[in-house]
């Protein structure tokens, strides 16, 4: 058994299956741990009911993983723009990193099929503040290739200003 399952936010039927209150459970969790400027780094989610309205979006394909030994949730992540083979991808580590964690969560997306049985994502996205050196550490860890900065693209609205954004793909495996 492996020790991280993944859970979608939003069931097929449309339902959630994690309760709000372990939702703000989860946002409590990323303040204590002085996420939210570097995760929400363009400014708007910083309240409890901000993050339930922005997680439950209905254009968000939100997960969260679950460490079985410690039942505890240990990364939340979510995909936007997904159509075309890609998706982009958001991310946020609970806690210690785990880099089976991360897998699992990737493995999970890249495992997406569509109604005819084809895989929905080919490549996942990522665009990262240039400045976010910890979050590029962790994206090349995971596999993720850098292809370049973008000039000005992130607004950073903590950091006071633009950032140039890294640019980075990770390619699911054939199927």
């Amino acid at each position: 058994m492996s020790a991280y399952h993944v859970i979608p936010l939003q069931t097929s039927s449309g339902r959630f299956s994690i309760s709000d209150d372990s939702l703000l459970a989860i946002w409590r969790q990323i303040v204590a741990e002085e996420k939210v400027e570097s995760l929400f780094y363009g400014g708007g989610i910083d309240t409890p009911q901000h993050f339930l309205n922005f997680i439950k979006s209905p254009q968000l394909i939100a997960s969260i993983v679950m460490d079985v030994r410690e039942n505890a949730p240990c990364a939340i992540g979510w995909l936007t723009n997904a159509a075309g083979g890609s998706a982009f991808v958001h991310y946020c580590v609970l806690g210690r990193p785990s880099r089976a964690a991360g897998r699992a969560l990737l493995d999970h997306w890249c495992s997406f099929r569509g109604p005819d049985g084809k895989r929905l994502f080919h490549v996942l996205l990522g665009i990262t503040p240039e400045t976010h050196e910890a979050a590029l550490r962790v994206l090349r860890i995971m596999g993720f290739t850098s292809i370049g900065t973008i000039p000005h693209y992130c607004q950073c609205a903590y950091e006071g200003g633009w950032r140039g954004g890294v640019i980075s793909y990770f390619e699911c495996a054939a199927p």
